[in-house]
């Protein structure tokens, strides 16, 4: 962003001390994290600044994140109870808050914006048994939720029980991106419409063949969708 509007960019950094007890060997140590955040002003020779530093509760923040109405929000786990919690980001109050999902949720969650509302989507179970919870958050600073679970069409659960998934974000319609976490033939990922409960397979083809034989020692690989409201823009030093 330009003229002087600010982009979130967050991080933690860990302090430890420890001691040596010559008798036993043993060496105890304790890690203690802090986390710190941070703006970018991106402008002509753009700065960092830190924002938020009355928000005391350490976390490590999900690459995954949604901006909707000036609001940046983004899943993360908190060290004291390891859990997943989402967290949000006044951009223009540079102010941060959480709150925490009614029950305690599955391993597999993607934060997604769902219908201009933000929504905690838990796909733990999609490749067991097709089904998924959706929280959707009402009204953040009440901390109201509300739930909608969906199953899987049974003709689709074909389309999810050989591999784990991962959620990259949603489309312009509001549809899920699943993508693989291997890269097996033949590669494609998914488009879940949440509204019709209804996947829709992409296929991606041209990838070489030996890509999928090649050792996993070796083999990495990701799949990024561009948001379409992305672009470029020059800033001069």
């Amino acid at each position: 962003r330009g003229g002087g509007e600010k982009d979130a960019g967050f991080g933690s950094r860990g302090d430890s001390s420890g001691s040596h007890d010559r008798n036993s060997g043993e060496i105890a140590c304790e890690i203690e994290t802090i986390s710190e955040h941070w703006v970018f002003v991106l402008e002509a020779g753009g700065s960092w600044k830190r924002v938020a530093k009355d928000f005391q509760t350490p976390h490590h923040p999900s690459c995954l994140q949604v901006t909707m109405k000036n609001v940046l929000y983004y899943l993360a786990v908190t060290d004291s109870s390891q859990t997943c919690v989402p967290v949000s980001f006044d951009i223009r109050s540079e102010e941060l808050s959480m709150i925490k999902v009614p029950p305690r949720p599955g391993k597999r969650l993607a934060l997604i914006n769902y219908g201009g509302k933000v929504a905690v989507f838990d796909f733990s179970l999609l490749k067991e048994n097709g089904l998924v919870d959706l929280w959707v958050v009402e009204h953040w600073r009440n901390k109201e939720w509300s739930r909608k679970t969906l199953f899987l069409q049974p003709c689709q659960m074909h389309l999810v029980t050989h591999c784990f998934f991962t959620a990259k974000g949603t489309t312009l319609k509001g549809q899920v991106i699943l993508v693989p976490q291997y890269l097996i033939p033949p590669f494609y990922f998914l488009c879940y419409d949440l509204q019709l409960n209804h996947l829709k397979k992409v296929e991606i083809s041209g990838i070489p063949d030996h890509w999928f034989t090649m050792d996993s020692f070796f083999k990495s690989f990701d799949v990024e969708f561009m948001d379409p409201t992305e672009n470029v823009k020059y800033l001069e030093s």
